[in-house]
């Protein structure tokens, strides 16, 4: 028995191969031994030169002997057998670039290590030295690396996580539609769902993730990067992506009974899309997406939560809007309470008084001084008619409503309506001659 041989780096390329290898032998990383190496190898060059596999290890592993016509493909094999034949087991310190833990036999090039350099070509490697410092244990690693990789356009992306539960559910995807081509005998490459555009490829596999909500709720939330990248020799490129924790656990903590309405909101938040003439989601899944694009900018999406503009209805309910809210743009809990009521007791004055013209004038308020104005005149009203209760205290103004004046009346405008919507759809609905007429008609009148 061998001491350790392996363990995560934090290097994505490495980490990716050993999560692979993980699923490849079915032992714990601390568990592999040189023997499970050995076993794997004619499955993995098996795999390699099968037409579509061999075809995208162009732009993962160039000019090596699998992707170089003047070398025998045999000669993969003996580099892979060679490299198992100088895996050591970790030790105390060492100059491997990766690991930090074993020395390196041989400079690394771009045919096996993507984005790095080749050949003379020193200002691609650190300190400008000739070649990358790779142990061979974090070398072989790399190999595996295609197996875990999500196929994108022309590229690649790697997902790379500080939770090793995280790849290896990934992982487990991977090697789920590796297994099945191999029960098909339909072998089409790594990782492929004809996404093309890499933001809508990161939210799919994100949500095959998230699926399982008991896997993660009880587990410290991971850091998430996405390695968008190509080693393809005429055109070699890296984006980096980051997917905010606070985006994650949102997704986790979904209401089972919202998710309908969470995949309707990223739905019509796809750009450029004439709806009817979509037959299925093949016609617009590569086209760019608002929500996708501005969660991963830490943008706000509230505006997709209501319908076209000039239609009163909301995309769901407000079970979902406030695990947005506190989730992601981080609202204090009490406020987003305070909105709420305020929401409710305007709708409660809307329908006892028959008063649709209020929903116009909150609508209409283009300023913080003009919204102002309005609640004011339905705090007015509402003194007028005995209501039991204020719509709301000078501490709820000050704490919660407004706690930025005029910075963030707009927010609170927003989540007003969308509750006003929501409680009032049916009422609308039925009064629907009604409301156009005051849509068409009424003005707002500023003080």
């Amino acid at each position: 028995m061998i001491g350790k041989l392996f363990k995560y780096t934090g290097n994505p390329f490495v980490d990716g191969g050993l999560v692979a290898l993980n699923k490849l032998v079915e032992k714990e990383v601390d568990e592999i031994e040189i023997v499970n190496l050995e076993k794997i190898l004619e499955k993995i060059f098996d795999l390699y030169t099968k037409p579509a596999w061999h075809k995208n290890l162009y732009s993962i592993f160039p000019n090596n002997p699998l992707t170089n016509p003047s070398v025998d493909n045999e000669k993969y094999l003996e580099f892979l057998n060679d490299l198992v034949a100088h895996i050591t087991q970790l030790g105390e310190k060492g100059n491997c670039i990766a690991c930090g833990k074993r020395n390196v036999v041989d400079k690394s090039f771009k045919g096996n290590v993507p984005l790095t350099g080749s050949g003379k070509l020193i200002n691609y490697f650190s300190y400008g030295t000739d070649g990358a410092d790779y142990c061979p244990n974090c070398l072989f690693l790399v190999q595996l690396l295609p197996l875990f990789l999500y196929r994108c356009g022309g590229n690649f992306l790697l997902l790379h996580s500080d939770s090793e539960k995280l790849l290896k559910f990934w992982a487990k995807q991977s090697f789920d539609n590796i297994n099945e081509q191999f029960l098909l005998n339909n072998f089409t490459g790594c990782y492929n769902e004809s996404i093309t555009r890499p933001e809508n490829a990161m939210f799919s596999m994100i949500g095959k993730i998230v699926q399982k909500v008991n896997r993660w709720r009880e587990e410290t939330i991971p850091i998430i990067t996405f390695y968008y990248f190509s080693n393809y020799n005429q055109n070699p490129d890296l984006r980096i992506f980051y997917l905010p924790s606070k985006v994650f656990k949102f997704l986790i903590e979904i209401p089972p009974d919202e998710k309908t309405n969470w995949k309707n909101i990223v739905k019509y938040a796809y750009k450029f899309v004439k709806w009817e003439k979509i037959k299925n989601e093949e016609d617009y899944k590569n086209n760019p997406n608002y929500v996708y694009e501005r969660l991963l900018k830490n943008q706000s999406i509230i505006g997709f939560f209501f319908y076209k503009k000039n239609v009163r209805k909301v995309r769901s309910g407000w079970r979902l809007l406030e695990a947005y809210m506190t989730m992601v743009r981080n609202m204090d809990k009490e406020r987003i309470d305070a909105i709420k009521k305020v929401g409710d007791l305007l709708v409660d004055y809307i329908k006892d008084n028959e008063d649709i013209s209020t929903i116009t004038k909150i609508e209409r308020a283009k300023t913080y001084n003009s919204f102002n104005s309005v609640l004011r005149k339905i705090i007015k009203k509402r003194i007028s008619l005995n209501a039991e209760e204020p719509l709301f205290s000078f501490d709820d103004y000050v704490k919660y409503l407004f706690p930025d004046g005029n910075l963030t009346w707009r927010l609170t405008q927003s989540l007003i309506l969308f509750r006003i919507y929501e409680c009032l759809h049916e009422y609308l609905v039925e009064n629907k001659k009604e409301v156009k007429e005051i849509i068409e008609s009424d003005e707002l009148e500023e003080e």
